[in-house]
C-alpha cells in the first residue's frame, strides 16, 4: 500500500532516556502511509544538552525548531511518557502547527509519588554519573514491560543506556517532569481543539490508566483506549495492535 496522503506527516517524539531510534517499530510500519519523523529530545542521542533549562516549555520549543528543520508542519504528533507531556505543551503553544495529538502512556501532571521519582533519580545521576544511569535502567526497563520477554527487555536496556551520553541531560529532563508538580498542565488541556487519541496500558506502573483519563477527560472530544494486559511499553510489547490505532486514528480524522 502506498502513502494514504504526501501532504501528511507525523513526528514522533520519545520518553525519558530513549532516543529516536525507540521508534523504529513504528516508524517502519507508520512510513508507508506518510512522512515520519522521529528526533532526539535534548539531552538524549545526538542532540546536546545545551544550555538546558529544565523545562517542558523549552522542549516544546526545541519541537518547533524540529518542525521548521523538517519544514513540516502542521504535523501529526505521537507522544509517548515524556513526549506526551511535549506533545500536550506544543499542542498549547503552536496550535496551528498540530494536526493532531497521538498520547501514548503519559500524563499532565505530577503526584507525591512522582515528585519522590524524580527527586531520587536527579539525585542518584548527578552523583553517581553513568553507573547511577545503569543501575536505574536494569529496574526501570524490567518495570516498563508487563510480560518476560527477556530479549525484549535487553534489548530496551541497552537503547535506554546508550540514549544517555550526557548525564546532565537526563537531569534536565528530570527536572523537567518534575516541574508539573509545580506547573501541572491539567487546567489548561481545555484550550486544545485538536483531534486527540490517548492510549494507556492497563498494567502501566508509571503512568496509569488514571493519568490518561485525566488528559483525556481535559481534552474536549479527546478518546481513549486502554489495552488490556499492556504495561508502560506498550507500543513495544504490541507493535502491530498500537500501529493499527495510531494509523486508523490518523486516517479517519484527517479525513474529516
Amino acid at each position: 500500500m502506498g502513502k494514504s496522503s504526501a501532504s501528511e506527516t507525523t513526528v514522533l517524539i520519545h520518553g525519558l532516556s530513549e532516543e529516536g531510534r525507540v521508534w523504529s517499530r513504528q516508524q517502519q510500519f507508520l512510513q508507508s502511509y506518510m512522512e515520519v519523523v522521529s528526533y532526539d529530545i535534548r539531552g538524549f542521542g545526538n542532540n546536546p544538552v545545551g544550555d538546558g533549562l529544565g523545562t517542558v516549555d523549552q522542549m516544546s520549543g526545541d519541537l518547533a525548531q524540529v518542525l521548521d528543520r523538517h519544514e513540516c508542519g502542521p504535523a501529526w504528533l505521537v507522544g509517548f511518557s515524556m513526549g506526551g507531556v511535549i506533545a500536550q505543551r506544543f499542542a498549547l503553544d503552536s496550535p496551528d502547527m498540530v494536526r493532531g495529538l497521538v498520547l501514548i502512556a503519559s500524563s499532565c501532571t505530577v503526584g507525591k509519588p512522582g515528585v519522590e521519582f524524580f527527586k531520587q533519580r536527579i539525585r542518584k545521576v548527578s552523583t553517581g554519573g553513568h553507573d547511577a544511569i545503569r543501575t536505574i535502567t536494569m529496574a526501570d526497563a524490567s518495570g516498563c514491560f508487563s510480560n518476560s520477554d527477556e530479549q525484549l527487555i535487553e534489548e530496551y536496556r541497552q537503547l535506554r543506556t546508550a540514549a544517555v551520553r550526557d548525564v546532565d541531560g537526563y537531569v534536565n529532563a528530570c527536572r523537567a517532569m518534575l516541574r508539573l508538580a509545580d506547573e501541572p498542565m491539567m487546567h489548561l488541556l481545555g484550550k486544545i481543539d485538536c483531534p486527540t487519541l490517548v492510549i494507556a496500558g492497563e498494567l502501566d506502573p508509571y503512568c496509569p490508566p488514571r493519568a490518561s483519563e485525566m488528559i483525556a477527560g481535559a481534552i474536549p472530544g479527546a478518546e481513549l483506549i486502554v489495552v488490556p494486559g499492556a504495561g508502560h511499553m506498550l507500543h513495544w510489547e504490541l507493535p502491530e495492535h498500537i500501529n493499527g490505532l495510531i494509523l486508523e486514528f490518523i486516517e479517519q480524522t484527517g479525513q474529516g
